[in-house]
């Protein structure tokens, strides 16, 4: 593990909190701001650099390998795919009155 390691884990693990900020469309400052847009192109470009990275580093089947990594990868790719759709059914459920 060296330095580069620590810089794609933090690229892949800061990009989640805001993808979901951005769904959510709360104001958290990123790179581009504090809209809902800025912080999911924050997020996007994020991965994007992590991926980058990742392959500059290692071959892919260093990758398929470390399945510590591809879980990550597995939960922020879930997270792109259907992060939209989950806050919009949650937004619609109603809470229990108790």
């Amino acid at each position: 593990m060296n330095f580069i390691d620590f810089i794609i884990g933090v690229l892949l693990m800061n990009s989640m909190p805001h993808l979901i900020f951005g769904l959510t469309k709360s104001h958290f400052l990123g790179l581009f701001g504090y809209s809902s847009k800025g912080n999911i192109s924050y997020a996007i470009l994020q991965f994007i650099i992590c991926i980058v990275l990742l392959f500059i580093n290692y071959d892919l089947n260093e990758i398929l390998k470390n399945y510590f990594l591809l879980g990550s990868f597995t939960v922020l790719i879930l997270y792109f795919i259907l992060g939209k759709f989950m806050v919009k059914f949650y937004k619609k459920q109603k809470p229990e009155n108790k």
